[in-house]
């Protein structure tokens, strides 16, 4: 009688870029149908089309391009020296990032946590913590090494006291890849475990930004207009905070499409090329020199200012700009493969963190910033010439 909830369900799937661009888009479109803010305009038919559009295109692409073939993992005869190093250096970024700007965000509330960071260093702090944390994660699945998993809590904690909760969603979004790659299949335990889990995260993520940004309950519910079906519910304000940070993006990018003009809009493809394609460090340097100035997108307010991969595109270049970030997603996700299958040391590292960032899509445009770049184009290169000198590799 009890078979079906010892029975095992393959969800391997799942961690497929094309895939998981298709869920987080309609678990965005669910959560915002609950209706629970008074800031949310309707969802037009326009943008329901494109997207339906947008999946059936990556459902194609996710089957012809499967991401389980040609994926490795090495074994290091050579012992962890590599990893121990790494480590340290991890270590010893983050305590040149604290000297530098003389504070921790945790302690000194007198400045703009996001203000904190050495140039140059920091970039490098922030992504070798989570390429080697996401790895970290891989070998300890793979050898159960207990070290490494303390190397993983070292790094969490001091992100932690930086303030760094998109580190800490990146790092573990991508652990829950990785294991989904490494179990493949779950029983329904384990799927009841993680829908049980998802409210205690809900409740705690939206504890930690509040706490972060010092926001008061009263500023949440208010000034932040919950509804009355919210206020009604008698749900806790720190899940409406998780709630509008999933899915205010869409509520921004709606607010844009209202606002807009016409297929091209504003038809400023400087803007586009500078502001959703080239790396955001180099755009930054160019505007003085080039004139440029960052698009002033429509809000529906001033405190929620993310509007998913596509929000830029469509101020700037309307329903246009938006099938050009489209088809360049789908070029950097088959340039991506291309890496991983070609210098395979940390393909299953590198693909749990492309997986996520096509996740967190639902929120910003991450392919213009140097720091996924880094992560998804050049340390997998870099670090599978320097890893695999002396790695016997082992296909799965």
């Amino acid at each position: 009688m009890l078979n079906w909830v010892n029975k095992k369900i393959d969800i391997s799937f799942i961690v497929n870029p094309f895939y998981i661009y298709c869920m987080a888009f309609s678990f965005a479109i669910f959560v915002y149908m609950w209706g629970w803010s008074n800031l949310f305009p309707d969802l037009s038919a326009g943008l329901i089309c494109f997207l339906i559009v947008t999946f059936t295109l990556f459902l194609i692409a996710g089957y012809k391009f499967g991401t389980k073939k040609g994926i490795f993992l090495y074994h290091n005869e050579e012992g962890s020296y590599l990893d121990d190093i790494i480590f340290l250096v991890i270590l010893v970024l983050g305590f040149i990032n604290v000297g530098y700007m003389g504070y921790l965000p945790i302690l000194d509330r007198s400045h703009d946590y996001r203000d904190f960071g050495m140039p140059i260093i920091d970039t490098f702090f922030n992504t070798l913590s989570i390429f080697f944390s996401v790895y970290f994660i891989q070998s300890y699945l793979s050898n159960k090494n207990k070290k490494i998993l303390l190397y993983v809590s070292v790094i969490l904690f001091i992100q932690i006291l930086i303030f760094r909760r998109s580190t800490i969603v990146w790092i573990i979004t991508s652990a829950l890849f990785l294991f989904i790659l490494h179990k493949q299949k779950v029983t329904f335990l384990h799927l009841l475990a993680g829908i049980i889990f998802i409210p205690i995260f809900s409740f705690f993520f939206g504890l930690y930004g509040n706490i972060r940004s010092n926001l008061s309950e009263s500023f949440v519910i208010d000034d932040l207009e919950a509804s009355d079906a919210f206020i009604r519910s008698g749900v806790h304000h720190n899940h409406y905070m998780t709630y509008l940070y999933i899915a205010s993006p869409l509520a921004n990018l709606q607010k844009n499409i209202i606002e807009g003009d016409n297929f091209d809009n504003r038809r400023d493809l400087k803007d586009l090329f500078f502001y959703c394609l080239v790396p955001e460090s180099l755009t930054m340097r160019l505007e003085e020199p080039l004139g440029l100035k960052h698009p002033d997108c429509n809000l529906i307010t001033h405190e929620l200012i993310v509007g998913t991969f596509f929000m830029i595109s469509y101020y700037t270049m309307g329903w246009a700009g938006m099938i050009i970030m489209f088809l360049f997603l789908y070029v950097s996700i088959v340039l991506c493969l291309f890496v991983i299958k070609r210098w395979n040391a940390f393909s299953v590292t590198t693909l749990a963190l492309l997986t996520t960032t096509v996740f967190l899509m639902i929120f910003s445009n991450f392919l213009n910033r140097l720091d996924v770049i880094l992560m998804l184009f050049i340390y997998p290169v870099f670090f599978h010439l320097l890893f695999t000198r002396n790695w016997k590799k082992v296909t799965i």
